[in-house]
């Protein structure tokens, strides 16, 4: 029977893709996602295909990329994302990065046709169903890595847990974060699941040099900087309404603000029309005021490493907060909202060793102040962050365990 609706299925969708094919394509090159229409890839000669959703996904799997190039050489991998800012930064690191087709069985099927994987590696929870379907039809074998469902997800893939069996075929194995990730999976999948701890906690970011980092980017070794990292529509504003009185409590007070839409530039720049944008800064670090806007993608790391302080947004209207464990890696002390649903493992890892700083909207200004007045609780929380980093990452080498098997 579920056979039977999966044909249905795709007959559909096929025809509504027909159909709607000159629609889809006009709202595809408006977003520039014309790419996800034309399978692209590299023959990977039996190799990896390493699939990771978006920009965070992309983030988050580094380590382990740089792990299977180092122990499998002779394994070509490529990897898709779905987002143009995703293969943006997955083009930064691997070259062999390319947009994922829209999940329509015929794309699907040329896509890996092309990319001729003998493994697929999906980061967190993309269960595509032509994915699997297709993957299963041409014997290739896939493995869930740091995978996560929550349990509001369990209740929706519940409904359809006969559907999902059926498409379960192809998959070997699901890592899972945490063993309540585990226990909801076993939930709606017959097969072998195991925990290994969350990859994000794995991080290896670049090294910066403090003092010439702080000059290229127009900022004394004496300026009191805050990086609010991530930043959405809201929390500029929240932002401007307390900056007199931090300026006039905090001496050379310098502000990074890095959107997490490059393309709300202009809205940010609108409420600090006295900022310099990062593409404005010449290489002697010239012409800087005192706020800095991050107007492009890849930077976020460098201004974390040489600031004083550090805000995730995302985290003080409800958007589901973002990854903390970036500023952590660079043992500095963090601030982030309190909504921050979307990273709540983080937050707990962090808060558990007083490594983190959890406020809200009307408590930001006072929070800051605070950390300002006392260096040496900025000094204690980032090394506690940075020894937190450093326990969970066993993480990485439990995946490669698990994943040893199918690779090789």
């Amino acid at each position: 029977m579920a056979a039977i609706i999966f044909g249905l299925y795709n007959l559909i969708l096929e025809t509504a893709f027909l159909l709607f094919y000159p629609l889809i394509w006009l709202i595809c090159l408006g977003k520039h996602y014309t790419d996800s229409l034309k399978p692209q890839g590299s023959n990977s000669e039996g190799g990896i295909l390493l699939h990771a959703a978006s920009v965070g996904e992309v983030n988050a799997v580094k380590p382990l990329l740089v792990s299977l190039k180092q122990k499998y050489q002779d394994k070509k991998i490529v990897i898709t994302t779905n987002t143009v800012t995703g293969l943006k930064a997955a083009k930064a690191v691997h070259p062999q990065s390319f947009l994922a087709v829209m999940d329509i069985r015929h794309l699907r099927r040329k896509q890996l046709a092309i990319v001729n994987p003998s493994l697929i590696i999906i980061m967190e929870t993309e269960i595509w169903p032509n994915l699997l379907h297709e993957a299963a039809r041409q014997n290739i074998a896939v493995v869930f890595v740091n995978a996560r469902l929550s349990g509001k997800s369990l209740q929706n893939y519940a409904r359809i847990k006969w559907m999902l069996r059926y498409l379960q075929k192809p998959i070997r194995c699901i890592i899972s974060q945490s063993d309540a990730d585990s226990g909801r999976f076993k939930g709606i999948f017959d097969v072998p699941v195991h925990t290994a701890g969350n990859l994000k906690f794995a991080l290896k970011l670049p090294e910066y040099d403090f003092a010439s980092t702080r000059r290229r980017l127009g900022f004394a070794e004496k300026d009191f900087i805050i990086c609010f990292g991530s930043s959405r529509p809201g929390e500029e504003v929240m932002l401007k309404a307390i900056l007199p009185e931090l300026q006039s409590t905090i001496e050379r007070l310098k502000f990074i603000i890095a959107p997490r839409h490059p393309k709300r530039t202009n809205e940010v720049a609108t409420i600090f029309p006295e900022a310099t944008l990062y593409t404005q800064v010449d290489e002697n670090g010239s012409g800087v005021g005192d706020v800095l806007i991050v107007n492009t993608i890849g930077h976020l790391n460098e201004c974390y490493s040489i600031c004083d302080i550090a805000i995730v947004g995302g985290s003080f209207y409800n958007f589901g907060g973002h990854n903390p464990l970036e500023p952590a890696y660079y043992g500095k002390p963090i601030i982030i909202g309190e909504y921050h649903q979307s990273c709540r493992e983080s937050v707990k890892a962090l808060d558990g060793e007083s490594a983190i700083l959890v406020s809200n909207a009307s408590d930001l200004a006072e929070n800051i102040i605070d950390l300002h007045r006392n260096p040496e609780k900025r000094t204690s929380m980032g090394s506690k962050a940075q020894k937190c980093l450093e326990r969970y990452s066993e993480a990485l080498h439990k995946h490669m365990e698990l994943l040893e098997r199918w690779i090789s």
